[in-house]
């Protein structure tokens, strides 16, 4: 040390030379570094050890998070077909109900299988890809479209009025924001002429359309908006010249076609029963979309067909049991409840199912029963008499169901020559007592000649 004036006080070196100083002072120095060092190097260490750590703890979440997220869309993916296929069961049901309370068409496809098929036909716009079914669901195939486009499916069955409802239940949602899924109905055969219903992800759109060559043009009459989504199930309701759009029961959309000042843009009649779907893929120059999948189609007559011919409908809607007991025999009373679509033929006992011929002839019958509790050995037996009042004798059996096979339903059909003013009536064979329930309960019969 020195001091201001740089004179080495007295005494400031005693007790040692310049050399063990510098000696001293790099010994310590060095243990210091060595220290520091060591330390640095098990810093280093532990440091390590706490990054591996965190590393695994964060390998670990991932994968954690990964299996997670795995489980949850298959999850999410499993619940979307389980309400897609509920929706698809409660919309066969309602075209059911429709079609018995009318007398009409009542037709349900929840598309469970690989193909489309040929059942329907099917009208191509623009360069697009076919339809294809995945997983139950109807939807453009994604690979090979080029440029927007749409293809409509007409399915052969027709409605047998003018007055149609036809729903579809909404599929997988792909990209729905900016492709419209379609409903079609009123529709001809060769889809010259129809109504549609675009359905987005936030709006519905009803229209009239068009196709001649190979172009279909879809013109705008009024739209609403709503949410749509996997599940859901959107129905069209063609009933005069009034044209409704509904989604999930709620009306969202209407439009009347014509009035006196406005000529009807689409035609109505025997020509254009015809419904079905579409599916439309939309390029921007940038990016492709795809509309809803359709998960189930139905429809159903509003009104009631004319009916022609001679024949008759009997069935059972109750869902309970009408107690039959074993045997042979005739049916119960009050088995059938319900009257459906008849013609030419009288009805002296519904309940037991007895109807009165008017028109001697061949009629072609057919009976089914569905049964409350499992039964072995049970057949349909077919009963007439000369006249109600008459004589009752058993004139046809069916087949008998297995020994050994439980059946939860048995029914037959016959052809048999019936004269005029007799009556026919069903029966059935059970090794025990049952009962039979609503609604694939029936006796159905038709004249073959006249």
């Amino acid at each position: 040390m020195t001091s201001p004036d740089r004179a080495v006080p007295s005494g400031a070196l005693t007790g040692g030379s310049i050399r063990n100083l510098q000696k001293v002072t790099w010994d310590s120095a060095r243990s210091q570094i060595l220290s520091s060092v060591t330390a640095s190097f098990a810093g280093v260490g532990a440091i390590g050890s706490n990054l591996n750590s965190a590393t695994k703890l964060a390998l670990n979440a991932a994968t954690d998070a990964q299996s997670g997220a795995t489980q949850a869309q298959a999850s999410a993916v499993a619940v979307q077909k389980t309400t897609t296929d509920n929706a698809a069961s409660l919309e066969g049901l309602v075209a059911t109900q429709y079609g018995q309370a009318t007398g009409g068409t009542a037709f349900s496809d929840a598309f469970n299988r690989s193909q489309l098929g040929p059942d329907y036909t099917t009208f191509k716009t623009g360069p697009v890809a076919d339809l294809v079914v995945i997983d139950g669901q109807v939807q453009l195939n994604r690979s090979g479209d080029k440029n927007t486009g749409d293809v409509v499916a007409l399915s052969k069955t027709v409605t047998g009025t003018d007055d149609q409802r036809v729903s579809v239940v909404v599929g997988r949602i792909q990209e729905h924001h900016s492709a419209a899924a379609r409903i079609i109905v009123r529709s001809a055969t060769d889809l010259s002429t129809f109504v549609y219903a675009h359905v987005y992800r936030d709006s519905v759109h009803l229209g009239w359309g068009t196709r001649s060559g190979n172009t279909t043009v879809y013109n705008f009459w009024k739209s609403g908006d709503t949410a749509v989504g996997t599940g859901d199930t959107v129905t069209v309701e063609a009933v005069g010249r009034t044209y409704k759009v509904l989604v999930n029961g709620v009306l969202v959309a209407g439009h009347t076609d014509g009035d006196t000042a406005d000529p009807p843009k689409s035609p109505i009649g025997a020509n254009n029963r015809s419904f079905g779907f579409g599916c439309q893929y939309r390029w921007t120059g940038l990016f492709g979309y795809f509309s809803f999948a359709i998960n189930a189609l139905t429809a159903a007559d509003l009104s009631s067909p004319p009916i022609v011919g001679t024949g008759w409908s009997l069935y059972r809607l109750n869902p309970e049991k009408a107690t039959q007991p074993a045997g042979e025999a005739r049916l119960a009373a009050n088995t059938f409840d319900t009257l459906g679509p008849a013609r030419n033929i009288a009805v002296p006992d519904l309940g037991r199912g007895q109807v009165q011929i008017e028109k001697s002839g061949w009629y072609a019958i057919t009976t089914a029963y569905a049964l409350f509790s499992y039964t072995e050995r049970a057949r349909v037996g077919l009963w007439t008499a000369p006249a109600p009042g008459g004589t009752w004798s058993l004139a046809r059996v069916g087949a008998s169901t297995s020994e050994n096979e439980r059946s939860y339903s048995f029914g037959s059909s016959f052809t048999v020559f019936l004269q005029q003013g007799s009556v026919v009536a069903p029966g059935y064979y059970l090794s025990g007592d049952n009962g039979f329930v609503g609604t694939a309960t029936y006796f159905d019969g038709a004249m073959l000649s006249y």
